[in-house]
């Protein structure tokens, strides 16, 4: 993972590099909230009646864009966001009577963006592809049956994300306002403690994140 944070820096700088010698680099910030819609599973739990586990909850992002070229921008991403939990959904999954007791599920992630840029007069449209990680993030669900008693915890390690997006702005001088929808998806590792026994569960999760933005460039 490391060794992948180096080469995407060393990328970035080599593009920047490059760039710089034919246009000027504008660089601009956003911030950014909406609504995250949420994954349907979560650490292998699968659904027995076709309920969301995870309900739609907020999700806020501060962007970083440095456009090297009129088509090109490189960036970074930091993101949060916070989901409850249909506890009774979850407990409806195992075969026996069960209680769950939750807390919202919490996500932070560090992106880094490569732009595709199309202006249109005083409107920019864009696609992003992005390659990050998930930082860790402390979440625990309880859960007790006439089976047994156990926990599904969240890991304690960073893990790789991936995400794509695609979205508009329009510009008024140095302001711009607009709107994105972004997939993002990654694989956490779930410490599930159940009956006695412990085990290591990776799973899928991704979230639709729909976003209103709005920033400056400089």
């Amino acid at each position: 993972m490391n060794r992948l944070i180096w080469l995407l820096a060393f990328y970035m700088v080599s593009l920047c590099a490059v760039a710089q010698r034919s246009f000027p680099v504008q660089h601009s910030i956003y911030v950014s909230s909406g609504i995250s819609m949420a994954p349907e599973s979560l650490a292998g739990i699968e659904s027995a009646d076709n309920k969301g586990y995870v309900e739609n909850g907020l999700i806020v992002a501060m962007n970083y864009m440095a456009r090297l070229h009129p088509y090109i921008g490189i960036g970074t991403t930091l993101g949060h966001s916070r989901n409850n939990l249909n506890a009774n959904a979850v407990a409806k999954a195992f075969s026996s009577a069960t209680t769950v007791q939750t807390e919202p599920y919490k996500l932070t992630f560090l992106m880094a963006d490569v732009y595709g840029v199309l202006p249109v007069k005083k409107w920019q449209f864009y696609g992003r592809g992005s390659l990050g990680s998930i930082l860790p993030d402390v979440w625990e669900m309880k859960i007790k049956n006439d089976i047994g008693s156990g926990t599904v915890k969240s890991g304690d390690k960073f893990v790789p994300a991936y995400s794509g997006a695609a979205g508009v702005l329009y510009k008024v001088d140095r302001v711009a306002i607009g709107f994105e929808t972004s997939l993002l998806a990654s694989e956490p590792e779930f410490e599930i403690k159940l009956i006695q026994s412990t085990s290591y569960r990776k799973q899928w999760l991704s979230a639709f994140n729909h976003t209103f933005k709005t920033g400056i460039q400089f």
